[in-house]
């Protein structure tokens, strides 16, 4: 039997002050849960105007936002007896309310876990970086000593042509190793600019990871 999709739950948040604004950050950022509306009398609130971006309904009048939309949750964020209690009024049954001590609980754990994970992967990422770092600088030192041994071997090849070219039909033999001299001299160049692409990627990663790195922070 195939598994069924996982029903999402809805939300509503009441509230539209920094701690609504938070909450509709965490649960808008989920898969699991959906935001259905944010209620503010101040549409310029924080909350409301982040709603508005992330295209979340908005709505002014408490009771017939809490009547009209039958969510899953309720999330009051205004930490204010009298909303809580219009809509614990209006509310319907089968909507669980969560409470402003509540939904401020479950932030701060959520946010002292956020912040944990911030600091595991922002180690990671650190030693990560360093590592590429190291391993640049390393390719960037072979690759000085890489461009000599081709430089030589380009000498070589057109000295040895030259001297092939004096001996005339003696020297024929000599032109063949010349001419593979000159081959060899050609790969080592093109090796050379593969290894120095894949070092200027490690380089442009690098810097993606210190720019992550800040993101985190």
């Amino acid at each position: 039997m195939a598994n069924e999709e996982k029903k999402q739950l809805t939300l509503g948040i009441v509230g539209g002050g920094q701690g609504g604004l938070e909450m509709l950050k965490i649960f808008s950022d989920s898969d699991q849960v959906k935001v259905v509306y944010m209620v503010d009398r101040e549409v310029k609130a924080p909350g409301m105007v982040e709603a508005k971006a992330r295209e979340v309904k908005q709505e002014t009048d408490l009771v017939a936002a809490v009547k009209s939309h039958r969510t899953d949750f309720i999330i009051e964020a205004t930490g204010s007896p009298k909303v809580q209690e219009i809509i614990e009024e209006n509310r319907n049954p089968q909507t669980e309310l969560i409470s402003a001590k509540g939904s401020l609980m479950f932030y701060n754990v959520l946010n002292e876990s956020r912040k944990k994970t911030n600091k595991h992967v922002s180690g990671q990422i650190g030693t990560i970086s360093e590592e590429i770092i190291v391993s640049t600088k390393t390719i960037k030192s072979a690759l000085g000593g890489i461009t000599q041994v081709a430089l030589n071997l380009e000498m070589l090849a057109i000295n040895a042509a030259i001297e092939a070219a004096r001996a005339g039909e003696k020297g024929r033999s000599f032109a063949v190793v010349a001419e593979a001299v000159k081959c060899t001299a050609e790969e080592a160049k093109t090796l050379l600019e593969s290894i120095e692409s894949v070092n200027n990627d490690n380089s442009l990663m690098s810097n993606q990871l210190e720019e992550l790195l800040e993101e985190l922070h």
